[in-house]
């Protein structure tokens, strides 16, 4: 029980920020841009940079491996997912594969685990961002610019290069150094903060009689159930054929499949006006999912 509080007060003031999109989307005139933009084009990739030098880099190659793997094979559950409702593929695929890693996992993972966990949560992160901000955001811009375009709307995004000049600089021997450690902290505050007004701002003409109450369900039924076989399975080869992992961060492996859908996912969509508010209402009622999975997961790690 002490968990679950402790969860849910990390999380508050970021579950606070959607519902103060949400009303000051309705009262003001609010152009996305403002938060869209230099989310993309800067503080991502700022993040991106510091939490690689930050990372171990064996740990960093390893759970990564695991994090990119698994986000991978989520988009075959997706095609049969999409498959059987027949509309919005690509957003069923980037809603499969993408999870709010950094941003719900910091506040998550401080909880249950403590502050030193935070390093392990770096390591899944960079590969699950990997996935995300690459074949992600092309299944996001795929829809509506077609296919070459798409994919040179993926090799305009700093992304790609925040993360080369990351591992080059990781390969030279570069860390960060320590003035930065506070403004990293504030960024991802703000970024978690900006994402969660964003989903609100999406929400703004959704009604609860417009809810497709069997087909949400459906999508994230089987992304949850699915994640969860797919990191089971890796865990398994791991810990057979290797076992470099400590039991820590297995069992923190194990909680990113009860994650959420990255805020990354409306915020792509934002930028590309295109499927707002259903990416909005997915990663809404995902994190509704969360919130009861993780204290629960975490109830059974503890007995």
């Amino acid at each position: 029980m002490e968990i679950t509080i402790e969860l849910y007060k990390s999380l508050f003031p970021f579950l606070l920020c959607l519902l103060i999109g949400y009303l000051g989307i309705k009262k003001l005139d609010i152009n996305k841009n403002w938060l869209t933009y230099p989310l993309v084009y800067f503080f991502m990739p700022f993040l991106v940079i510091y939490h690689i030098l930050s990372a171990d880099a064996e740990i960093l190659v390893f759970l990564s491996v695991i994090s990119f793997t698994m986000a991978s094979l989520m988009v075959i559950p997706a095609i049969l997912t999409y498959r059987k409702l027949g509309k919005n593929e690509y957003l069923i695929k980037s809603s499969f594969s993408f999870f709010n890693v950094a941003f719900f996992g910091i506040p998550t993972f401080a909880a249950i685990y403590g502050p030193e966990s935070i390093s392990s949560l770096i390591c899944i992160y960079v590969g699950t961002a990997l996935f995300g901000d690459l074949i992600g955001f092309y299944q996001v811009a795929r829809p509506k610019f077609g296919r070459a375009e798409a994919f040179f709307k993926v090799l305009k995004t700093p992304f790609i290069y925040a993360f080369a000049l990351a591992i080059g600089l990781k390969v030279f021997g570069a860390s960060n150094p320590d003035y930065l450690d506070f403004p990293a902290d504030v960024t991802g505050n703000l970024v978690s903060a900006a994402g969660m007004l964003i989903i609100g701002f999406n929400l703004k003409e959704v009604s609860i009689k417009s809810f497709q109450w069997k087909t949400i369900s459906w999508i994230l039924g089987i992304r949850m159930i699915s994640a969860i076989v797919i990191i089971a399975v890796l865990l398994g080869l791991e810990y057979f054929c290797f076992d470099v992992l400590e039991s820590k961060d297995r069992q923190m492996l194990g909680m990113v499949s009860l994650f959420p859908i990255a805020a990354n996912v409306t915020v792509f969509a934002s930028l590309f006006q295109h499927n707002e508010r259903a990416s909005a209402l997915l990663i809404l009622f995902s994190m509704v999912l969360s919130l009861i999975a993780i204290p629960i997961f975490a109830a059974l790690l503890i007995a």
